[in-house]
Formats: structure tokens, sequence, C-alpha cells
């Protein structure tokens, strides 16, 4: 009887490289969702800090100025707006020439693509979520809080930011401290 030794195969065959890749497929499949939700919730903090430093900037503006400062926003749009609380400055018309010893903040931005101000009803996203600032009517802008010259606001605000898909963030505003808070709205998910 002769002696057969097997031989070892120094690759591998179509079957076990394809079970290979199915398994990495099942497993992307599965990771998808949490990484997605991770995604979307550095994006809402992404979005609270953006609004934070707005308002720092603003008071600090109030308080330089010793004048008064408007933050807006943009209803179920992504939008928001920060000038001087003075009708010029939030009409149609040009505000007056800036004064180049002490320049007014004017400011229009937009939060991260995919989130929206968020009004409280179920958001029904159409369109994009924010407009270029040019083509933002006036009369769109919603005041959400006043930075006085004395370094408060004149009252407390809570803002809340939505995105298809994950839970609201609020974030919140103490009036008289300059205090903002952040926190998740529990079970809150938009779809």
């Amino acid at each position: 009887m002769p002696n057969f030794t097997r031989k070892h195969r120094p690759a591998f065959t179509l079957f076990e490289l394809l079970l290979v890749l199915a398994i990495l497929i099942i497993f992307s499949a599965l990771a998808y969702p949490s990484v997605n939700a991770f995604y979307g919730s550095h994006q809402m903090r992404r979005a609270a800090d953006m609004v934070r430093t707005a308002w720092a900037e603003a008071r600090a503006h109030a308080i330089d100025e010793a004048r008064p400062y408007r933050f807006a926003i943009v209803p179920n749009m992504g939008n928001y707006r920060i000038a001087p609380h003075a009708p010029e400055y939030w009409s149609s018309d040009p505000p007056p020439a800036p004064d180049p010893a002490n320049p007014a903040l004017i400011l229009s931005e937009a939060l991260p693509k995919g989130l929206r101000f968020s009004t409280g009803e179920a958001l029904t996203p159409t369109g994009p979520s924010s407009l270029p600032a040019a083509q933002v009517p006036m009369d769109a802008w919603a005041t959400k809080v006043i930075f006085l010259p004395d370094g408060t606001a004149k009252s407390d605000v809570e803002i809340t930011f939505g995105a298809k898909g994950t839970r609201e963030l609020n974030l919140r505003l103490r009036g008289l401290t300059g205090a903002v808070t952040t926190r998740w709205s529990p079970n809150r998910e938009n779809r």
C-alpha cells in the first residue's frame, strides 16, 4: 500500500473567502445603526456648542458696546442670527454704516447639515435643513433671547435641536447668570 502524504495548500478556497466576506457584511449591517446614532449625537453636540459660542459672543458684544443683542432662529430650520436689538438690523433696509472704532456683530450661521431647531411638534423635513443666509426673509426670524448690556438676558430660554432618527437635545440658558446647560430629551426620537 503506497504511503500518500497530504500536502498543505498555500491558499484559501473560493468558498472560504465568500464565507468570511458574508460574515463581515453581517457584522457591518449589525453595527451600522450604532455608528449612525453615534454620528447623529455627535452632530447634535456640535450644534449645541455652536449656539453656546454664539450666545457667548452676543453677550460679550452687548456688554462691550452697551447695547442689547438679539439671538433669533428660523423655526424648523437650522438658521440662526445675531445682531444688535434695533429695528434697522432686523428689517429689509440695510443697517447703518458701521463704526470702524466699534463694529457691530452681525452673524448669520446655520447648524450642521440635517439639524434643525425644533418647535415641539414632530419634525417633517422637507427640503434642505437650512437656507443660505442671504435667502432668509427678515420676517422669518423668531427671537429667542435678547442679551442686555448688564450681562443678563431678558429671560430664561430653552431651544431644542432635532434631526431625523436621533433624540432631541435641549440647550437651556439662565437669563440672570448666563449659565448654559445641555440635556437630552427623554425618549423623544424624531422619525
